[in-house]
């Protein structure tokens, strides 16, 4: 029940920030006042990859221990407004590879278990327009498809993933970034399969991007 209300109070607060008109001054990229060159602007497309896992589980909205998650990820994204100090960013991220670790003292025998999947339900706050460092905050939602019933046996192969995250992008170029980021990464089912403890993995990821208009 926590694991269907965290999936759709995150969906529903995505819908709602794209939805509501913006106000505000927002940085107007035909405008003929000089932009900082590390500045993301509206309508700028982001490229990138990037890759992170979680050693192990915590235990909080899910319930399964002692698991480990390893994920790659092909990032798409778009800036819907730009302001002054900060620009909001559309984040689409295709996961190619998803994989889990749990040890025999969670599943019998133990198991590495393979999946992918996409999230195509993303925000991002970009922080630090004037400068070429730039934390950010981020929420999203999507779903992996699993080789085997995740997180235990006898739940679903199929899962939604809610995430909230942070981190920091570092521009070594006007359009090229390193980024270094955390996110909190939720496994669940929603309850459409027979069991549904959930899974919870503290995720450190890198990546680089590039930028064009």
């Amino acid at each position: 029940m926590k694991a269907r209300f965290l999936f759709w109070r995150t969906l529903v607060a995505i819908g709602f920030a794209v939805l509501v008109p913006n106000a505000g001054h927002s940085a107007d990229p035909s405008s003929t006042t000089p932009q900082p060159p590390y500045a993301l602007l509206e309508g700028t497309n982001e490229f990138g990859f990037w890759a992170g896992g979680s050693p192990t589980s915590n235990v909080a909205i899910g319930r399964t221990p002692d698991t480990s998650l390893l994920l790659v990820g092909l990032r798409y994204g778009r800036v819907l407004k730009a302001w002054d100090s900060v620009s909001l960013q559309y984040t689409l991220d295709i996961l190619p590879a998803a994989v889990v670790f749990q040890p025999s003292s969670v599943r019998r025998g133990g198991a590495t278990i393979y999946g992918a999947g996409i999230t195509p339900l993303g925000l991002k706050f970009n922080f630090g327009q004037q400068t070429w460092i730039k934390p950010f905050v981020a929420a999203s939602v999507g779903f992996l498809y699993f080789t085997d019933d995740v997180p235990v046996p006898d739940s679903s192969h199929f899962n939604f993933t809610p995430e909230v995250g942070l981190g920091l992008q570092f521009f070594l170029a006007p359009k090229r970034a390193v980024t270094i980021g955390y996110k909190y990464f939720h496994i669940s089912n929603a309850g459409t399969g027979n069991h549904n403890p959930g899974l919870d993995n503290n995720v450190i990821y890198a990546g680089f991007s590039f930028f064009t208009p």
